[in-house]
């Protein structure tokens, strides 16, 4: 069974409270919200905890003071154990060296059921290491921050006293420093794991904890031979660095303890700005791994690497663009698979490999009929979506086919659609926000008899904004269209451009759009001497049929021109604006 906490270690011990009244994990979770940085610490049982402590490296590098000074004393105020003697293991690979004790208070286990003269618990942390590091080096392709003829020093130490797995540093004085002849950064390591979270490794829970900080804290020190944790990347550090825990041992899942619980998590908290990603985030990182390949971010950290400045979310869309990928499509379709998650979201062919083992998704709102009416302008914030459902389990909301209808005050703003079908399998439309419609709706092939559920998710795309961005929506049935047809009864091979409705108009009119294919599209009218007025549509549009509405309000009456040009083919008509 597993816990839905961050870190429960047994080991953990009441901290010293200073003058303020905070203890120092505390305080500097109190000074680092200062940074802009994410730092999660989760309380348990009256103390706290937090899984990794580089992001407060990170910070106490790059914050100027007197706040980098503030977090330093805060930081040197966790106890560092006293060390004893210092013994070393050199990994199998010749590349790390283990720094280790077997008394005191840092004492690994003594355990050596392999009679080899060195502890089990060592042996596993160097099979870790060099494992993270033939994967996420040799295989994934990632900057090797161990440099020729280095070896790279991990310490093996009690973190449980504060509550954290691992950390990576950069620093050669202060508390968890690193030597001054190594490699730039080093990782400490707890020394035993007991009582932490459990985990599924085959190889039991302390075994796989290894594994997993190993794997988190060694992308840490890639992250800083990458980008010196400078930029707008170190702020994802964390959701990045958990990331590798999943990519490089699939089989212990020790992620799925903290998945969920946090203000930001994109199953519990969607509507909340994911502007940078903590730990909590991994499954974010992990849809782009899953859709478009395990060298995805391996191309997207080469981009951070050769230009220190650029955003994380820049070097994805430039990454994306490279690959002939949409942006706003992959920013929505990955709102989609957290949608498509847990025990009752989940259908066979949608979404996470591991979506079944993920929480159900909180949903703002489940309509269980039509709605006859756009709903009333909700709010949306930037980078955030919120999740709807509207549920059909016994098939009696319409004989018809599925109709959607949108509004959205801002062309940043995405609708997704996931139906589900009675044999867990889905059909899925999405709805590309562009520059210039904001309005519009599709019909689908979609029979809501056919149907047990449809998933609403809307997503807004936007990192800035000076207001609050709206839409609005509706659910109806498309037998209250003007059409006689379905798509699945008439695909046509190249694009199709219908007589808008009504016509002549005014003061708006409807121009209905078939696509054959999804492909780059653009929906323009012109005046009857060839001059641009306004342009309805630019953008992706998915195969099917596609109203769009036609504001003339500022228009004077006569004759007007609209084209329709796809990739197969380009199509004009004539409509009338009589006021």
């Amino acid at each position: 069974m597993l816990v839905w906490l961050m870190c429960t270690p047994v080991m953990a011990q009441e901290r010293e409270i200073n003058a303020s009244g905070l203890t120092p994990l505390q305080e500097i979770s109190q000074q680092f919200e200062k940074t802009g940085n994410i730092l999660h610490t989760h309380n348990h049982n009256g103390k706290d905890f937090v899984k990794c402590l580089t992001p407060l490296i990170i910070s106490l590098q790059n914050e100027e003071p007197p706040l980098a000074l503030s977090l330093k004393t805060a930081f040197d105020q966790l106890e560092t154990p006293t060390t004893n003697a210092t013994q070393e293991h050199i990994s199998p690979s010749g590349k790390f060296r283990i720094h280790f004790e077997t008394t005191g208070s840092n004492r690994v286990p003594s355990d050596d059921f392999n009679s080899k003269g060195i502890p089990d618990y060592l042996e596993e942390v160097a099979e870790a290491a060099d494992s993270s590091y033939r994967h996420e080096i040799d295989t994934l392709g990632f900057t090797d921050p161990i440099g020729a003829n280095e070896v790279y020093d991990v310490f093996v130490q009690n973190l449980a006293n504060i509550g954290a797995y691992g950390l990576t540093n950069n620093r050669t004085s202060g508390s968890y420093a690193c030597n001054s002849n190594a490699p730039r950064t080093c990782i400490y390591i707890e020394n035993d794991f007991t009582g932490y979270p459990p985990n599924t490794d085959p190889e039991g829970d302390v075994i796989g904890s290894i594994k997993v900080t190993m794997a988190h804290e060694f992308k840490h020190a890639i992250q800083f031979a990458q980008n010196n944790w400078q930029g707008n990347a170190d702020r994802w550090a964390e959701m990045d660095a958990t990331l590798m825990e999943e990519v490089v041992y699939d089989d212990v899942n020790d992620y799925y303890n903290y998945i969920t619980g946090f203000s930001t998590d994109l199953f519990n908290f969607p509507s909340s700005s994911l502007t940078a990603g903590s730990y909590e985030d991994i499954t974010w990182a992990l849809y782009f791994y899953e859709r478009f390949g395990p060298l995805f971010w391996t191309d997207v950290w080469e981009i951070i690497e050769a230009n220190n400045d650029i955003s994380l979310l820049e070097a994805i869309e430039t990454e994306l663009t490279n690959r002939g990928e949409s942006y706003p499509a992959a920013i929505l379709e990955s709102y989609m698979w957290h949608y498509a998650s847990g025990t009752e979201f989940s259908g066979l062919d949608y979404g996470f490999e591991e979506r079944k083992e993920y929480p159900n998704p909180r949903v703002s709102a489940t309509y269980t009929m039509l709605l006859p009416a756009l709903t009333d302008s909700l709010p949306i914030q930037i980078f955030s979506a919120r999740y709807y459902t509207l549920d059909n389990k016994f098939g009696s909301i319409s004989d018809d086919y599925v109709k959607f209808d949108y509004f959205a005050d801002t062309n940043t703003v995405h609708f997704g659609l996931i139906a589900y079908l009675p044999d867990s399998t889905t059909k899925i439309r999405t709805i590309i926000g562009n520059q210039n419609s904001l309005s519009g709706s599709i019909e689908t092939d979609w029979l809501y008899s056919e149907i047990e559920k449809i998933g609403l998710i809307v997503m807004n795309s936007a990192t800035e904004s000076s207001k609050n961005n709206k839409y609005a929506f509706r659910f109806t049935d498309a037998i209250t269209t003007n059409f006689a047809f379905r798509f699945t009864d008439y695909k046509p091979e190249e694009i199709e451009l219908a007589q808008n409705f009504p016509n002549p108009f005014n003061p708006s009119t409807y121009i209905r759009v078939t696509i054959p294919v999804t492909q780059e599209v653009s929906l323009r009218v012109y005046d009857l001497l060839g001059r641009q007025i306004q342009t309805i549509y630019e953008g992706r549009l998915e195969e099917g049929f596609h109203n769009f509405e036609f504001k003339a309000a500022n228009l004077a009456s006569g004759v007007y021109i609209y084209r329709l040009e796809g990739n197969r083919g380009i199509k004009t008509k004539t409509m009338t604006l009589i006021k």
